[in-house]
């Protein structure tokens, strides 16, 4: 079976991609808004798109139909990037998180390490610079900011035990 890779673009949506047995690229965005493009990147050049279709949630719906149920292979990325000490990550919250339900105060002042939560995605809304006052629920995404020890502390606490 092909290999589909699945990355998520945080702000902006999910992102899937395989190659054709005759080594054309193809490249699916979802993008929160449901809108949709489908690219086809040239097997000489994969870096080249040579055909994009931009779809309505209502279009992606109908090809879906034709194409019938796919069977998708994540591939687990790491969203982090690290620079001069600084790490960034997109954290899900799960919902055995002992975190779950707790104010953004309340999670970041449980542990020494410097991080800090900077935004949440939930569901298809992004909430910029949060109040310490915001509660985090399970199946947000935390955009977390801070030392690579202080991210891996803040992601121990977001994970289910």
């Amino acid at each position: 079976m092909t290999s589909i890779n699945e990355t998520r673009l945080p702000g902006v949506g999910i992102r899937f991609d395989f190659v054709t047995r005759d080594g054309t690229g193809v490249v699916l965005i979802n993008h929160h808004s449901g809108r949709s493009e489908l690219l086809l990147c040239s097997p000489d050049d994969p870096d080249a798109c040579h055909e994009v279709l931009r779809l309505t949630r209502e279009d992606a719906r109908a090809l879906a139909e034709i194409l019938g149920q796919s069977q998708v292979t994540e591939e687990v990325t790491s969203m982090r990037l690290s620079m001069q000490g600084l790490a960034i990550d997109w954290l899900p919250v799960d919902r055995g998180a002992t975190c779950a339900h707790c104010t953004l105060h309340d999670i970041e002042h449980q542990d020494e390490e410097a991080a800090t939560i900077v935004a949440v995605i939930r569901g298809e809304s992004t909430i910029a610079a949060p109040p310490s006052t915001f509660v985090l629920v399970p199946g947000d995404v935390a955009v977390v900011v801070g030392t690579p020890r202080g991210v891996e502390a803040l992601a121990t606490l977001l994970r289910g035990s």
